[in-house]
């Protein structure tokens, strides 16, 4: 039987192997550029945690969150929001001894209108590996095989002028999950300028004994213009009879909370 080699190409993205191959420091940046023509620069620093020494790509994106919190990834500057125009890395590929540390500077320059100042703006830079091969060896007479892993972190980058303060946001609605009769669908729409975390949970409250359940919190962020559903299910132990759901949104101890209310019956 002739030998066969087959190549397998299996990307880990945005952090699955990071604790193990790799470190990066900070996850998240934070600009707050508010005067036209203005820059700022902040580092990144990866550590190859690795026995090898390994070599990385650095590139810029596009993302954003989906209303059940996961992201969706485009090219960069095609969105509204972005800012990846405004980025400049001082290099785009590096090499890491094993045990040591690389930097890279990010460093972000204002545009000419003031306009594109007056809201968020957000981008993500990719941090990939540029070759990690692991030759896989069957018998003389069975395939080859040379697995490569990609390793594949995203850092957030955000874009937040100084001049925005204010935050707002609207609960929307309450509803019984199509699939699963027991979960209740808590929608919440970001009506500001800035990104909020929000903390949300359901209070539930029996109409006949007046006796309250609190579920726990969750806690999630949500972009300017963005909604986020956060589902909870009903506890299991509730008795039959007629409930209010109310749904609490709280994104801040300056800001008003936002409620939904809902009448339930469980049978």
């Amino acid at each position: 039987m002739k030998r066969l080699f087959a190549g397998f190409f299996l990307i880990f993205s945005l952090n699955q192997l990071s604790a193990q191959q790799i470190n990066i420091n900070p996850s998240l940046i934070d600009f707050h550029i508010s005067n036209v023509g203005s820059s700022e620069s902040q580092a990144v620093v990866i550590t190859n945690n690795s026995s090898t020494k390994q070599s990385f790509e650095l590139s810029l994106g596009d993302w954003n969150r989906k209303n059940d919190g996961s992201h969706e990834y485009f090219k960069p500057n095609t969105m509204p929001y972005s800012c990846a125009d405004w980025i400049k890395l001082d290099k785009t590929f590096i090499e890491i001894e094993p045990g040591k540390a690389g930097e890279v500077l990010i460093s972000m320059q204002a545009p000419t209108n003031p306009e594109e100042l007056e809201v968020m703006k957000w981008a993500m830079l990719f941090v990939q590996s540029a070759n990690l091969k692991k030759p896989v060896t069957n018998g003389p007479n069975e395939a080859k095989a040379s697995i490569q892993e990609i390793i594949r972190v995203g850092v957030h980058i955000y874009q937040t002028p100084a001049s925005l303060t204010e935050a707002s946001a609207s609960a929307i609605a309450l509803t019984q999950n199509a699939k699963q009769p027991k979960v209740y669908d808590f929608e919440v729409k970001n009506t500001g300028k800035v990104m909020i975390s929000g903390n949300f949970h359901l209070e539930i409250t029996n109409l006949a004994t007046s006796a309250e359940t609190v579920l726990p919190v969750k806690t999630f962020p949500i972009f300017p213009g963005g909604t986020r559903i956060v589902p909870f299910e009903l506890p299991a132990d509730l008795k039959p009879g007629k409930y209010s759901i109310l749904g609490v949104l709280d994104y801040g101890e300056n800001y008003s909370l936002e409620a939904v209310e809902k009448n339930i019956e469980i049978k």
